[in-house]
């Protein structure tokens, strides 16, 4: 139904996990970001590991078919520390992807190419909404309904969201916070178990013993990452220039 020009569900029960009102709340947000032209936002993540807090800054413009900028900044906090990373970016003013990381502007092979390459570096700007906006294969938050429990409503600044958690991986679980009024995403949580973390960076250092080893004496204690988008605009009005270097 419409109320003062926004869809809204109409929830028939409020029992958590209802796959029809899960799978509608979906199908109305892929919907709301499929009808758009652009859209720009910014935020922040905020990640805890090992004792440190990584809070990365951003800025996101897209606008269709393939124009993008996502800039980003990072701080690294610990009780030992502070450092501040200039600031970064990946885009396409359509003439060609790019990304600028701290070691000169590189040209990519494609737009997915260079949007999951900084997906790392970014804290994930680069890939949940660009992902979703652009409904690539990976990336995007509305994927699937399949494995999402709805939970108890709740208010992301001053925005009323529905609430879903669903287990990415083993010992991976995502919630995500969909606006009630505008089915937008607000805000996604990544949290990683310390079991999981284990693995992961097992695996990814099984190459180089001794960074396994410096691992293991740091500990594994968890690893939560929270995105938050604010000051978002739908269909804002964005030229190339908005999108270029």
């Amino acid at each position: 139904m419409l109320v003062g020009g926004a869809t809204t569900v109409a929830l028939s029960s409020d029992r958590a996990g209802d796959n029809a009102v899960t799978g509608e709340i979906f199908k109305n947000a892929q919907e709301k970001y499929a009808s758009m032209t652009s859209y720009s936002d910014e935020g922040q993540t905020v990640a805890t590991v090992s004792g440190s807090t990584l809070t990365t800054t951003f800025i996101i413009k897209l606008a269709r078919p393939n124009l993008y900028r996502i800039e980003w900044q990072q701080k690294n906090e610990s009780a030992y520390s502070t450092t501040t990373t200039k600031p970064e970016a990946v885009w396409s003013a359509g003439a060609g992807d790019f990304l600028e990381m701290g070691f000169g502007v590189q040209k990519q092979k494609g737009q997915e190419t260079a949007l999951s390459s900084a997906v790392g570096i970014s804290a994930s700007a680069s890939s949940s909404i660009p992902g979703t906006f652009f409904k690539m294969n990976w990336g995007n938050q509305l994927g699937s309904v399949s494995g999402e429990k709805q939970q108890a409503d709740e208010k992301v600044g001053d925005v009323d969201c529905y609430v879903f958690t669903s287990e990415l991986k083993k010992g991976i679980t995502r919630t995500l916070w969909i606006g009630k009024q505008d089915f937008l995403i607000h805000q996604v949580r990544n949290v990683t178990s310390a079991e999981a973390e284990k693995a992961m960076l097992t695996k990814a250092a099984k190459d180089h013993p001794e960074i396994l080893a410096s691992l293991a004496i740091m500990g594994f204690s968890g690893i939560t990452s929270t995105e938050t988008h604010t000051n978002i605009l739908v269909n804002p009005k964005l030229s190339a220039t908005d999108f270029a270097r």
